[in-house]
């Protein structure tokens, strides 16, 4: 597949993402919204290893702060959604914001 699939797709992931991560936060979230986040949360890490093979780049520094990154992502907001009150549903949502735009 070309670059620009897996680019596409990647970038895709990472909104559908953090859309489903904040339902799953500020609502009581269906299993709909949980299964979505798990999907999309594999489907960015999918796109973004194909992105990696495509431009022939191995695990730099940058690469492996983004995976950190995605698996506290990916960690968090299920637990968050939970298990948090709803002070802790609020910071996690501010951490969301901190970490995506890093």
């Amino acid at each position: 597949m070309s670059y620009e699939f897996y680019k596409s797709l990647h970038l895709l992931m990472i909104f559908s993402f953090l859309v489903l991560g904040t339902l799953n936060l500020v609502t009581q979230p269906t299993k709909l919204v949980k299964i979505g986040t798990g999907v999309a949360s594999f489907l960015i890490m999918v796109a973004g290893m194909g992105l990696l093979a495509r431009i022939g780049s191995g695990f730099t520094g940058w690469v492996i702060v983004k995976a950190v990154i995605w698996l506290l992502l990916a960690g968090l907001i299920p637990v968050a959604g939970k298990r948090f009150s709803e002070k802790g549903k609020q910071m996690t949502l501010v951490a969301i914001v901190a970490l995506s735009a890093i």
